[in-house]
């Protein structure tokens, strides 16, 4: 094989690589770009699972509520409404899917009122 022969298949597989590497480095970038979309999305839209919880109670409006440090469940539930806080509590765990009472700093809550 000449030197001329050697150096153009040597160079075609290098742009084949070179471009499979781009082809891919761009479906990388469309999956990512709609992650981010859906996750936008989802935090702009209550969850089906939401919907369903509010089902049994009187009322649907509702308060997005992030915890802040030092908050409980009984603080938050005194805070929100004039009802027994024993009673809103157990509603706060059932709306929220919560096993039992325990909150941290940062979570979102959803507060029927």
């Amino acid at each position: 094989m000449s030197a001329l022969a050697s150096h153009i298949s040597r160079s075609s597989g290098a742009v084949q690589t070179a471009g499979a590497k781009a082809h891919v480095r761009m479906w990388l970038i469309v999956l990512a770009a709609l992650l981010c979309l859906g996750c936008a999305l989802s935090s702009r839209m209550p969850g089906l699972g939401e919907q369903t919880a509010y089902a049994g109670y009187e009322s649907t409006e509702v308060v997005h509520y992030t915890v802040r440090p030092g908050d409980t469940l009984w603080s938050i539930a005194s805070r929100f409404t004039d009802a027994p806080a024993a009673q809103v509590v157990e509603r706060l765990k059932a709306v929220n899917g919560l096993d039992d009472s325990r909150i941290v700093a940062g979570q979102h809550l959803i507060i029927p009122v």
